[in-house]
């Protein structure tokens, strides 16, 4: 047929559909096995986008599709990362509302050329937007489903939020039968969230005691926020000693990690130029995203009562501290215990809880991947997840989680993987779905040495770890 690989209508990064009006046949002998039953390896036959609207709107989310020339019969349908409702920072872009079917187009491309067919859609409003991110994947499911042909199978896969989104699709409904999240908060919304709220009462108490934490009346409030907590801590890195092992203990307190996507450990000097990426983005989500979500839930959902800050210091951190500022951190800590902690509203908190979290109630084969050194999902999250699964289903057995990381030296060319919020390469999502899609039809687990294989894939270069291990959650009181 002339569906050609990777076209479909719709945005300037995607190429236009070129197609005629021809139905996919496939013999019947092709499409039985001995015994009667359809062979869920046989090409399967589907509606193309000369037939049906392959881009459009459902209930105000806009949706993608894009079709190989011959089928695999798996659809891979996609959930896309957090967006802001509001221009976020640092460069406070508008926020986008593309549907995107893949983390990127070159894995699009590669996946359609193996015969998956791609979907993807927004959401109907952005934000902290679990309830309609969940929508438009059971909508956009149901449409495919109706307008282009029944899938043998259905894999879930999302990045960031979009993870969260996938697994709680992948724990609800029973067309999915796999799933891929990928750098996702899989611990839930309130622990991340109390997290968030560690470091802006840290920041608050030792460099800016006017902050406002919670309770944000307007964007342009948290935007402002923001903006100043950015130009103080920029004056702090300058400060002197005391300043600068100020700016440390903060970055240490949610045990936030040492390396951003442009900065690795190799120096203390690159070490503290990563604190400083990681404070900013991580702000972003304690001042913009926390407003978002207090709207949606009514308050303050977050707590830091219990935590005792002194525990949560590394050697290695308290060694790098003394460097700075040789008496410094016994005072620091002090005056963290003297301020006054925040009290979540108890509504607001159960309605946190409400918007989703991930259970750990495995039903289909799960793989998820995530990046060493992630400041805005840190990697402790797959420690909750795996915990969950144990206890909540003892299916242990249906979870594979793979990690990744950067190469030691990469200050001043950024981390070509392995360290940053969802920093893949194409490879590295291509071969995730690989090892998936062969799970899913063989029932068996990948090996490592398979999936070393396969996220090197072309490029020969892959941040896959398989001695890797993320550690427990940093704070006092386990996760449930």
């Amino acid at each position: 047929m002339s569906l050609l690989p990777g076209k479909t209508a719709g945005g300037p990064l995607l190429r236009t559909v070129a197609l005629s009006c021809v139905i996919v046949l496939v013999l019947a002998v092709a499409g039985c096995t001995a015994d009667g039953d359809e062979d869920p390896t046989a090409p399967r036959s589907f509606r193309d986008c000369g037939e049906i609207a392959c881009t459009g709107e459902i209930d105000g989310a806009r949706y993608q599709i894009r079709l190989p020339e011959v089928w695999n019969g798996t659809l891979l349908l996609y959930s896309h990362e957090f967006r802001s409702a509001d221009p976020f920072p640092p460069a406070f872009e508008e926020p986008r509302t593309d549907a995107p079917v893949a983390g990127d187009n070159g894995a699009a491309n590669r996946l359609l050329e193996a015969g998956y067919a791609l979907a993807g859609s927004s959401w109907s409003r952005n934000g902290y937007a679990l309830r309609e991110g969940v929508q438009a994947g059971q909508q956009l499911y149901e449409f495919f489903r109706t307008t282009v042909g029944e899938p043998a199978r259905t894999y879930v896969w999302g990045e960031s939020l979009g993870g969260v989104v996938t697994e709680l699709l992948a724990e609800r409904e029973d067309w999915v039968d796999a799933a891929l999240p990928m750098c996702s908060t899989l611990a839930g919304t309130n622990p991340n969230f109390d997290l968030a709220l560690d470091i802006a009462f840290a920041f608050k108490t030792l460099i800016y005691p006017e902050m406002k934490l919670t309770g944000f009346a307007s964007y342009a409030e948290a935007k402002a926020t923001w903006t100043e907590m950015r130009r103080r801590a920029t004056a702090a890195l300058s400060g002197g000693a005391d300043q600068l092992g100020r700016l440390m203990l903060v970055s240490a307190l949610g045990n936030q990690v040492w390396k951003s996507r442009d900065h690795d450990d190799a120096t203390i000097e690159s070490r503290i130029d990563a604190g400083m990426d990681i404070l900013f983005e991580v702000m972003g989500y304690a001042t913009i995203v926390r407003y978002d979500l207090e709207q949606r839930v009514g308050g303050n959902p977050s707590t830091n009562v219990t935590a005792q800050y002194g525990q949560r210091i590394s050697a290695k951190e308290k060694e790098e501290m003394a460097f700075i500022d040789p008496d410094g951190l016994d005072g620091l800590l002090a005056e963290l215990e003297a301020a006054p902690r925040i009290t979540a509203n108890p509504a607001a908190r159960k309605a946190a809880d409400a918007l989703g979290d991930p259970t750990g109630k495995l039903r289909v084969p799960t793989l998820t991947v995530h990046t060493g050194y992630d400041a805005t999902a840190i990697v402790q999250n797959e420690t909750v997840f795996a915990n969950r699964a144990l206890r909540t289903t003892g299916r242990s057995g249906d979870l594979m989680q793979i990690y990744t990381t950067p190469p030691p030296k990469y200050t001043g060319k950024g981390a070509p993987y392995g360290a940053g919020h969802c920093n893949f390469t194409t490879d590295e999502r291509v071969g995730a779905i690989s090892n998936l899609d062969r799970w899913a039809r063989t029932g068996t687990r990948p090996s490592l040495v398979d999936i070393g294989i396969t996220m090197r894939g072309t490029s020969k270069a892959t941040g896959f770890d398989p001695v890797f291990v993320p550690g427990q959650w940093p704070a006092e009181r386990e996760v449930q």
